[in-house]
């Protein structure tokens, strides 16, 4: 048994194995994919017509990304990128009854992350940084919501013959509204995108 384990893993070495990009490469990524966004920390509150009040918890929303990166691989192991994507997000709320309609944020955002950059010989990467996320649009009125928010985002992601496949949470350190009836409300998010790395 031990000598078919290792027979299988010499057998599997040169699809695991990637040629690692060379200290001061430059690789464009376009990416296209999903998020899920909300508002943590937030909460619709509703009024029905005999003044019965009700809240709701926010929940997940699908949108669409797209948008690319710039990485820089300063040595075999070390690279960072910044990036610009679009990104529809915002927020449902849970268990709102058909009688008040479908409730939701809806927003369009630019996000801007700077990432530092973990690479290893088998395709997988480690990033972590600090991301600005501007307000581009949203269904409601604009001045009630800030212009410019920070988040965290947090990631992993594989390459295979320059295909990426990227996972990354992006976590809210900065309020949503302007105001203070939601004093919690951070914009958390998570983005699944697939881009093709490109080698100037």
């Amino acid at each position: 048994m031990k000598k078919l384990i290792f027979t299988l893993l010499i057998m599997a070495t040169p699809f695991l194995a990637q040629a690692q990009k060379r200290p001061g490469t430059v690789t464009i990524y376009p990416r296209i994919g999903v998020n899920w966004s909300r508002f943590t920390g937030d909460k619709m509150y509703i009024a029905d017509m005999e003044d019965s009040e009700y809240d709701f918890d926010a929940k997940y929303r699908t949108g669409f990304t797209a948008g690319a990166e710039v990485q820089y691989q300063f040595n075999s192991n070390v690279a960072a990128s910044i990036g610009a994507l679009y990104s529809k997000q915002g927020t449902d709320y849970n268990h709102i009854p058909d009688d008040f309609g479908k409730t939701s944020v809806r927003t369009d955002n630019l996000l801007v992350p700077v990432l530092f950059v973990e690479t290893t010989p088998v395709g997988v990467s480690i990033k972590v940084g600090v991301q600005a996320e501007f307000l581009l649009d949203s269904n409601i009125y604009n001045d009630f919501m800030k212009k410019v928010n920070l988040s965290i985002p947090v990631g992993l992601s594989y390459e295979w013959h320059n295909i990426a496949i990227d996972a990354r949470y992006n976590i809210g350190v900065t309020k949503v509204y302007k105001n203070y009836f939601f004093p919690d409300a951070k914009s958390s998010s998570f983005l699944l995108t697939l881009g093709y790395g490109i080698d100037l």
